[in-house]
């Protein structure tokens, strides 16, 4: 299993690969998130790397770009001592617990973001299997909160590792 630091790194590679596509046109299109636009999915998700980036000690600013906050996060995911302890404004959450949720956040709006522009929605394999693990240990009043994600979708037994993570957070895939 690879490390914290290098499971973000895939998956905030695959975040670059799809953002990098999104064109004009595509900023007000409809999102995969009932009452986004594609901007706002955006807007939400380097929000939240650049919150869970200073949990580990990365220091972004608000309105970094995505540069900016990549190259911050990689460095501060690459020391272990960033990841131990509990996490202030995450209700004293364990930081490896709040990476999870960062990774896992990353992750699903990167497939909801690719989906609402049109291209590859292909995610990578180990961060899916990685990630729906982390989410199924969750307790579930947190889990489907308002702030978090709806209903989970029911898939087929033999679906792939994405279909069941995206059925499981309640996306239809």
């Amino acid at each position: 299993m690879s490390s914290v630091n290098e499971m973000w790194g895939l998956v905030a590679a695959r975040w670059s690969e799809v953002t990098n596509q999104i064109s004009d046109a595509d900023w007000e299109k409809p999102s995969t998130c009932d009452g986004w636009c594609v901007k706002d999915v955006v807007d939400h998700a380097v929000g939240w790397q650049i919150a869970g980036g200073n949990v580990f000690g990365a220091e972004i600013p608000e309105g970094a770009d995505w540069s900016t906050i990549q190259n911050s996060m990689t460095a501060a995911l690459s020391d272990p001592a960033n990841l131990e302890g509990t996490a202030e404004g995450f209700g004293g959450m364990p930081k490896q617990g709040v990476a999870g949720m960062v990774i896992g956040d990353l992750l699903v709006h990167t497939w909801d973001v690719a989906r609402s522009i049109g291209v590859d929605d292909t995610l990578p394999e180990e961060a899916v299997t990685s990630t729906l693990m982390g989410l199924q240990r969750m307790p579930e009043p947190m889990l489907r909160s308002e702030t978090m994600f709806g209903p989970a979708i029911d898939v087929a037994d033999d679906a792939s590792a994405q279909e069941k993570l995206l059925g499981f957070v309640g996306r239809q895939a």
